[in-house]
């Protein structure tokens, strides 16, 4: 007489769980997600330090076009195109100063402010027929023709990411 006797599974013999293969594949990929997400957090930065910039050049081109505004004399004698940078105290005594001399001071002061708001800038005000060139406030490549006075401002170092250049143009 025989017996049948069924044996039982064994389950001894498959798999359960997560092997650590299966481990280091899941911290890999989290690893690469993780990278990406720094990486996108970083360029997000940059762009808000980029638009905070753009926003304060545009501020600043509105503090020069309304001291320009306000200086209709020196204006109209294009005493905005490139001036001198000259502290002039007598602007602020009731001797007062000239249309020039408030347009040099009005430079002056407008620079002063640009370095304490704009990390690394430079500017120039100038009348331009061209104004979207220029380097640098020291090749600004203004041609002093027109009517049309551009105000540009450079931030950052040249040949740099971090370079950008901001116009203005006004007519007035």
């Amino acid at each position: 007489m025989t017996k049948n006797t069924i044996n039982p599974p064994h389950h001894h013999d498959q798999p359960t769980g997560f092997s650590l293969i299966e481990s280091l594949v899941a911290l890999i990929i989290i690893s690469i997600g993780l990278l990406g997400l720094a990486a996108l957090q970083t360029s997000a930065l940059r762009n808000t330090q980029i638009a905070n910039i753009a926003s304060q050049a545009t501020i600043a081109a509105h503090d020069i076009i309304e001291r320009m505004r306000s200086n209709p004399t020196g204006m109209q004698s294009k005493a905005y195109n490139a001036p001198s940078l000259v502290a002039n105290s007598d602007c602020y005594t009731t001797t007062g100063c000239t249309p020039t001399e408030m347009a040099k001071n009005d430079m002056y002061e407008w620079i002063n402010e640009l370095s304490r708001t704009i990390p690394q800038s430079s500017a120039i005000t100038c009348l331009d027929s061209t104004p979207d060139d220029g380097t640098h406030s020291t090749n600004a490549e203004c041609d002093g023709s027109g009517d049309v006075y551009a105000i540009k401002i450079w931030s950052g170092e040249e040949n740099t990411p971090s370079y950008q250049r901001f116009v203005t143009t006004v007519i007035f």
